[in-house]
């Protein structure tokens, strides 16, 4: 998949390619800094997460759902 950023206010999500799934990694806007990486499988419509940012990525996550929905017409399972 090509990559897509997403602009999540306080945090930005830098896309990263990959094969049939999509990969963010959740950056602070100022210094560039991955705290986190978030993954989507548009085809299972599930999400996964990593890191030690709870912030980021509660905040990423958001986006990334509201990316799946908007752009993709899917709504992720929990």
């Amino acid at each position: 998949m090509d990559p897509v950023e997403i602009n999540a206010g306080a945090w930005y999500l830098r896309g990263v390619p990959a094969d049939a799934r999509y990969r963010w990694e959740v950056c602070e806007p100022i210094t560039g800094e991955a705290v986190a990486t978030v993954t989507l499988d548009p085809e299972a419509a599930v999400m996964s997460s990593v890191g030690e940012n709870a912030e980021a990525i509660e905040v990423a996550e958001q986006a990334v759902r509201r990316f799946a929905g908007q752009a993709l017409g899917i709504t992720i399972r929990d």
